[in-house]
C-alpha cells in the first residue's frame, strides 16, 4: 500500500469534527502537504488525547479503485464523525454529513493519494545505514545530503488495469517533488519515500507488474 502526498488536498484546512456524546470537537492537521497516513496518526493522537476512549485506524484495499479506504474506531464507546468541507470529503473519503454514532466508521471512498493493488507493495533493500566499524562509513554522510545513493529502495508490485488506473491518477495529483508512505509489510512500518518513474510491463493476461523509482534518504 502506498500512500502519496496529494496535491489537491490542503489537509490544514480538512476538518474533521467528532462528537463522542460527551463533546463536539475539530480536528485540522498540522501541514498543507501530507499523505494521508501521517494525517492519520495526527487525527488519532489527537482525538485520544481529546475524547476519554483510544482511538485507532487502518486501511483496506477498495476492489472496485484500487485505493484504500480509512476505518477509524474507538477502543471504547460511540462517536459520531463528519468532514466539515469539500477539502475533507475529498481527503479523507467521507460523504457529506454527520455520520451516526458507532464504535467504528469505515469511511465512504478511498483516502486521496492512496494506492493498494491486488499484491502488497515490496520494498526491497532499505538500508538507511550499515553497522558500526571501521569500514561501514556510519556518519560519514549526513542522511539527506546529496549523492547519498546508497539508499535506493526497490520498489515493486503487481496489479490489475483497475490498479493501472489508479496509479496513474494518483501520481497526476501527487505533489512536487513525490513524497509517499509505503508499507513494509515484514517490518511493519510506513516508510517515508521519495517517488520517482512508475514503470508498468505485463505480467500474464490480466495483471500487471509495477516497477517503482523510489529513494530514502534523497527527500
Amino acid at each position: 500500500m502506498i500512500a502519496l502526498q496529494p496535491a489537491s488536498i490542503d489537509w490544514s484546512v480538512a476538518e474533521i469534527e467528532i462528537d463522542d456524546g460527551w463533546s463536539t470537537n475539530q480536528f485540522n492537521a498540522s501541514a498543507s502537504r501530507m499523505d494521508v497516513v501521517a494525517v492519520l496518526d495526527e487525527l488519532t493522537a489527537w482525538a485520544t488525547s481529546t475524547f476519554a476512549a483510544a482511538f485507532s485506524w487502518t486501511m483496506d484495499r477498495d476492489a472496485d479503485t484500487g485505493g484504500a479506504v480509512v476505518t477509524l474506531a474507538t477502543s471504547s464507546g460511540t462517536f459520531t464523525i463528519e468532514a466539515t468541507n469539500a477539502a475533507a470529503q475529498a481527503g479523507y473519503g467521507l460523504s457529506a454529513g454527520v455520520h451516526a454514532a458507532a464504535s467504528s466508521h469505515t469511511f465512504d471512498a478511498p483516502a486521496a493519494g492512496t494506492w493498494s493493488p491486488v499484491t502488497q507493495v515490496s520494498v526491497r533493500n532499505n538500508i538507511r545505514s550499515v553497522g558500526r566499524g571501521d569500514a561501514c562509513g556510519n556518519g560519514a554522510i549526513r542522511p539527506g545530503s546529496p549523492g547519498i545513493g546508497a539508499n535506493a529502495p526497490a520498489v515493486s508490485a503487481y496489479g490489475t488495469a483497475v490498479d493501472a488506473g489508479r496509479i496513474a491518477e494518483q501520481l497526476a495529483d501527487a505533489s512536487n517533488p513525490r513524497r509517499a508512505r509505503v508499507y513494509q509489510l515484514h517490518t511493519g512500518l510506513w516508510l517515508e519515500l521519495a517517488i520517482g518513474t512508475v514503470q508498468r510491463s505485463p505480467s500474464g493476461l490480466l495483471h500487471y507488474r509495477f516497477t517503482i523509482d523510489a529513494a530514502g534518504d534523497a527527500i
